[in-house]
């Protein structure tokens, strides 16, 4: 079980589960604060994946003290004008020199798991919020797209540059695009590599809020108190539509086997290009 620490200033109570990751509870708002730390790579490494399966797994099995009373989780990063810059390129460098492709099948099906964690609402009817502060790259921008809402400071950036590097975004966020998705913006999103901005997301469905930089926190607060007071039928309302477009764990699961395919047999020329991507990422 999360063992708590003092209230902070704001009252909020912070859970910390490593050096890389915390959560922290408003406990009157109902509100838990997924936040990524600014240590090391601003990426899922392996090691920050397995410190928020463990965070997840407590709502989810009933751990978490207030489990069965949180209304929101919302993730947030500490990298500065990062929200995440995706998987961990390096990460991927290794296994597929080591031909570890089960190493890096767990790797995408923790990362699946986790995204339908966040579609899901943890089986509890919570509303997952993406606060976008800054570059939301590749599994990142998958991440983002898992959750109910996306709120996006000015200044952000969404792309799936992976394709460049012959990848495709493979771990759940396809399938909810392409319901969300014209045919034409789902090529121009999935297909192009494009960088677009919160601007350009909004205008295509995706994201909900663009709000001025440096005041995300307080958009979501505002979003959290006006809903407050009606909740369970905000909640109501939401569990309806979810019931029509929902998907279940096995379509997060379907695109594995072949995107794990597709990264194990990239050639010499595409090593070099992720490479060269992985050492960039590093020195973000």
């Amino acid at each position: 079980m999360l063992t708590p620490q003092t209230a902070s200033e704001d009252g909020s109570i912070a859970f910390p589960i490593s050096g890389r990751y915390s959560v922290e509870l408003d406990d009157t708002l109902h509100v838990l604060w997924s936040t990524w730390r600014d240590f090391g790579k601003p990426c899922f490494s392996p090691e920050l994946l397995q410190d928020m399966r463990y965070g997840i797994s407590t709502i989810m099995d009933g751990t978490f003290p207030a489990a069965d009373s949180l209304r929101y989780f919302v993730m947030r990063s500490r990298w500065t004008n990062v929200f995440t810059l995706g998987a961990d390129l390096g990460y991927f460098q290794e296994m597929i020199l080591s031909n570890d492709r089960a190493a890096l099948m767990a790797y995408a099906r923790q990362s699946a798991d986790m995204m339908y964690a966040l579609h899901c609402g943890f089986g509890k009817g919570v509303a997952s919020i993406a606060l976008v502060q800054g570059r939301c790259v590749g599994g990142g921008f998958e991440t983002a797209v898992a959750c109910d809402y996306i709120f996006a400071e000015r200044h952000s950036e969404f792309s799936f540059p992976e394709i460049q590097l012959g990848i495709f975004p493979g771990m759940g966020a396809l399938p909810i695009l392409a319901k969300r998705l014209s045919r034409s913006d789902y090529e121009e999103v999935c297909h192009s590599g494009k960088t677009f901005s919160a601007e350009a997301m909004k205008a295509k469905g995706i994201v909900d809020f663009v709000v001025e930089s440096g005041d995300g926190e307080r958009a979501v607060v505002d979003f959290v108190k006006k809903r407050h007071g009606a909740f369970r039928s905000h909640q109501a309302m939401a569990a309806i539509r979810k019931e029509f477009s929902q998907l279940s764990l096995s379509d997060f699961h379907a695109g594995l086997e072949c995107w794990v395919d597709v990264v194990m047999s990239l050639d010499r020329r595409r090593l070099a290009l992720l490479s060269l991507a992985a050492q960039k990422q590093a020195g973000a």
